[in-house]
């Protein structure tokens, strides 16, 4: 069975500028301050709690930041107001300020004022997770007048968004979202205004749910360390690094990430890639998700980057940035299963080749397969609930076992996640 590019066999995907749709990990969600099941405190055993440990030194989890909104940042300055580059970013605790009129609304809280969309950061409080584990993060915010105030909830980096919800004068911002977290997994919530700044109280806090680690996480290669020919995955089966001429197992070179807080990434070149063992469940709502740096084609070949195809039955997922003019993204999986023919259905979005990192977001839900590069849908194409399973496991840098045979991708990838759950782009 031949397979060339399945964007030729049928093309349905459609570009979008829409947000991606809530994730489905969600409970409560942007709604008012008294809903029940989003904890008011925070739930012992507390892993963190951001207003309670806002006067703590060494020892704390948290850090209080510029976020320059291009995966760089600032540390604030100051004790017990932390104030950013502009002294219009600065995060106190509303203990201190209980007559302010956002701390009102939240007491136990942090008050976090914002310089606006204007100024070159926004404020961002960070919590790093020390084990990985299944915690449950809590948001609550609480703008008192003025213009809506947009609070992003990320992991690592503002691309991979876990939650957006927006601050409405005089109403309570209420979410509460439950996920695996990392060692070394940092969580942000920033004040991002789309405009003038304000001052918000936010609060943030984690608690560990209990749960057997890992629950919904499938695939979480960081690649930040090798060991001999492997590549470890924290939630499942290692991923090995293979060369296809000769079908040799190899040691996998590493270059530096797309930040640095993310250390190492893969650096593949033509010929390598990665194989798992493990078939994946995408039976649910899945995402799966990885930063990419292509350097430049391999002749004129498209460029793999993950694939679990499966031409035999219907499903699997494949995604490959398409060596065509305009180059793009396609996101792809099987409708159909014949013994001469498959068709396709294809998210086909527009793909920066600059040579630089981006993080592409591939989510199933709602029967809709969507496309986010850098944190904004670019595509999506209607997909029924439970085709994205597979009989084949994945594979990193080729595209599992299917014709054209051999593995093309010169770049370079990181932080790969796979999980049981849709999270949004915008």
């Amino acid at each position: 069975m031949v397979l060339i590019r399945p964007a030729l066999f049928l093309l349905v995907g459609v570009l979008a500028g829409a947000g991606c749709t809530q994730s489905l990990f969600d409970e409560g969600g942007a709604t008012a301050a008294d809903v029940d099941d989003v904890p008011r405190t925070c739930p012992s055993p507390c892993l963190a709690d951001a207003a309670a440990d806002f006067a703590r030194g060494a020892g704390s989890p948290w850090r209080y930041l510029d976020d320059h909104r291009d995966r760089t940042w600032t540390a604030m300055t100051g004790d017990q107001t932390r104030t950013g580059a502009d002294p219009a970013n600065h995060i106190a605790s509303c203990a201190a300020n209980a007559d302010n009129a956002a701390c009102r609304g939240l007491s136990a809280g942090l008050l976090v004022a914002s310089a606006g969309a204007t100024h070159s950061a926004d404020p961002a409080i960070e919590l790093t997770i020390p084990t990985s584990q299944v915690v449950q993060l809590v948001v609550r915010a609480y703008l008192a007048s003025g213009a809506d105030q947009p609070i992003r909830l990320y992991r690592n980096s503002r691309e991979d968004l876990l939650y957006a919800g927006v601050a409405k004068a005089g109403v309570g911002l209420s979410h509460a979202i439950t996920l695996d977290a990392l060692a070394g997994d940092r969580f942000l919530l920033a004040v991002a205004p789309n405009g003038n700044g304000a001052e918000v109280a936010v609060q943030l806090f984690a608690s560990p749910t209990g749960a057997v680690f890992p629950s919904s996480c499938q695939v979480a290669v960081s690649f930040a360390a090798a060991a001999g020919n492997t590549a470890d995955n924290l939630c499942g089966s290692d991923f090995t690094h293979k060369l296809y001429d000769g079908d040799m197992d190899t040691p996998p070179p590493l270059a530096a990430g797309p930040f640095t807080e993310l250390g190492n990434a893969a650096d593949l070149t033509s010929d390598a890639y990665f194989e798992s063992t493990t078939i994946l469940d995408k039976t649910h709502d899945t995402t799966v998700q990885l930063w990419v740096k292509l350097r430049a084609f391999v002749d004129s070949y498209d460029a793999w980057l993950f694939s679990d195809l499966d031409l035999n039955t219907t499903g699997g997922l494949g995604i490959a940035i398409v060596n065509r003019s305009p180059v793009v993204l396609d996101v792809a999986t099987t409708l159909t299963a014949t013994p001469t023919s498959n068709t396709f259905s294809d998210a086909i979005a527009p793909y920066p080749m600059d040579a630089g990192w981006h993080f592409v977001r591939a989510v199933h839900t709602n029967g809709s397969l969507n496309v986010c590069i850098d944190g904004v849908r670019k595509a999506n194409v209607a997909v029924p609930a439970g085709f994205l399973r597979s009989t084949f496991a994945p594979y990193l840098g080729k595209n599992a076992v299917w014709t054209p045979q051999g593995a093309f991708v010169n770049g370079e990838i990181d932080d790969v996640r796979v999980l049981t759950g849709a999270l949004p782009c915008e």
